[in-house]
């Protein structure tokens, strides 16, 4: 590991509340709308869909309709990591 493990790094504000979202996601049994999304990890509507937009281009999420879903994207990290035995 070399000096990289002696450094202690910042914390990158915007990953916080992407991984939020996205925690959030994974722990719903159907589809959310963007308001619930918003209310779960406690930040504005407007912000919410900006997230949401930006995950939505790398498949992490899904839009139907109104609501929201994990995408093909976050299930292909899981496929990824276990066929790597990394979970």
């Amino acid at each position: 590991m070399g000096s990289e493990a002696k450094k202690s790094y910042r914390r990158i504000k915007a990953v916080t509340p992407t991984l939020e979202i996205l925690i959030f996601l994974a722990n719903q049994r159907e589809p959310v709308s963007g308001q619930d999304i918003a209310d779960g990890v406690n930040l504005k509507y407007d912000t919410t869909l900006c997230y949401l937009a930006s995950l939505e281009d790398f498949k992490f999420v899904e839009k139907i309709g109104e609501h929201w879903e994990l995408g093909m994207g976050a299930a292909m990290l899981d496929i990824e990591l276990l066929q790597n035995g990394d979970i």
